[in-house]
């Protein structure tokens, strides 16, 4: 098989590589020309709970990565990768197309094992960034197993060709922004013939993908909220006050033995910075939450105003097809008086012939006689 270089083309190319077609309902086009056997629906769920096992995946690397060093600076990027892995793996399972979805998803899985295994991987992580590249090939693994219970199969070239777009577009350091799949190979996805049906479909997967959307904010709002405090109480260890504080603390334990009085106003100056610094912890603590119930409540509505579009477009169009098939009714009861008339003129235009008809017969037979 020769290779293609353009993006564009990689992507279609690894959209046709799968197994045998079958006949599934309310599909996608990508999934159609993929011969994929599952529907939209169940390749939407397995899409999602595959990015849920990966950040499970994540959460235990970095958590284990954390628990296993004193150094401030690998604790700090442990919390970067956890914050900024949710974004990337929500937007790549809810992308429109769920098949595209899973090609995302082992996107991001490869540009984060690229990651894993290069010098900056090991300088933001440490020793132990072998724990994450581990988890990675576990999620590759179980990547591997969803995409053949679904019916696709990739290539060796196929995912030489993605490993290489992901080394094109690389995740160099934490917290990150990832380049997607989508992005990067700006592929369309081909329309599909405008109907009612078509249309409340389409409506449909919009709501699906917004209610799996608020699940995972659900499900990740707490988390994310309490990694940012975890990140404010780091910060806080490095600020010049808190540096005084423990400059302050150190000299009042070194004259203990001299001076009994200073011993005895130490413990309130350390409770009063400690208060202070719990103070601004909380308070730091509390604009995060502030700040995701905030989104959560946009999500929440802009989920409720396209309900409510739905809605108004589905009643419109069964308004638009009673009155089609009031007018048809009543076209119809028309064309079957003016069918009657039109029949009893004609019997009574031969009526009237009959009766000529024998009058004309008497006379005759009259005139004979």
């Amino acid at each position: 098989m020769c290779r293609i270089p353009e993006p564009r083309s990689l992507l279609l190319v690894t959209l046709l590589a799968t197994a045998a077609c079958a006949s599934v309902p309310k599909q996608t086009q990508s999934a159609k020309t993929a011969g994929l056997q599952a529907s939209t629906t169940e390749l939407r769920t397995r899409a999602v709970e595959l990015g849920r096992e990966m950040m499970r995946e994540i959460e235990y690397a970095a958590d284990s990565i954390a628990n296993g060093t004193t150094d401030t600076a690998i604790v700090a990027n442990t919390l970067y990768l956890k914050l900024s892995s949710v974004p990337g793996m929500t937007e790549a399972v809810l992308r429109d197309d769920p098949v595209i979805a899973m090609l995302d998803l082992y996107g991001f899985r490869a540009q984060l094992s690229d990651f894993f295994a290069s010098p900056a991987g090991l300088r933001s992580l440490g020793k132990d960034v072998t724990v994450a590249q581990e988890a990675m090939t576990r999620f590759d693994a179980r990547w591997e197993k969803v995409a053949t219970d679904i019916g696709s199969h990739l290539t060796d070239a196929h995912r030489e060709q993605l490993r290489a777009w992901a080394r094109a577009h690389p995740i160099d350091r934490v917290p990150f922004t990832r380049t997607s799949l989508v992005a990067g190979m700006a592929y369309t996805l081909r329309e599909e013939s405008a109907s009612i049906g078509a249309s409340v479909g389409g409506m449909q997967e919009s709501l699906d993908r917004l209610e799996f959307r608020i699940s995972l904010v659900n499900e990740y709002g707490i988390k994310q909220g309490s990694w940012l405090a975890q990140l404010s109480a780091l910060r806080v260890r490095g600020w010049p006050e808190v540096a005084e504080m423990r400059e302050m603390m150190s000299k009042s334990q070194s004259l203990v033995s001299s001076s009994q009085s200073l011993v005895d106003g130490a413990p309130d100056l350390i409770e009063r910075e400690r208060a202070a610094m719990l103070t601004e912890v909380d308070r730091q603590r509390r604009a995060t939450l502030a700040d995701l119930a905030q989104e959560r409540a946009i999500v929440l509505e802009a989920m409720s105003n396209e309900r409510v579009q739905i809605l108004a477009g589905v009643g419109e169009q069964r308004r638009l097809m009673m009155l089609d098939a009031d007018s048809m009714r009543a076209r119809l009861t028309g064309d079957s008086v003016r069918l009657v008339d039109h029949i009893m003129l004609r019997l009574a235009e031969l009526g009237v012939l009959g009766l000529v008809a024998t009058t004309l017969v008497v006379v005759l037979l009259r005139r004979r006689a």
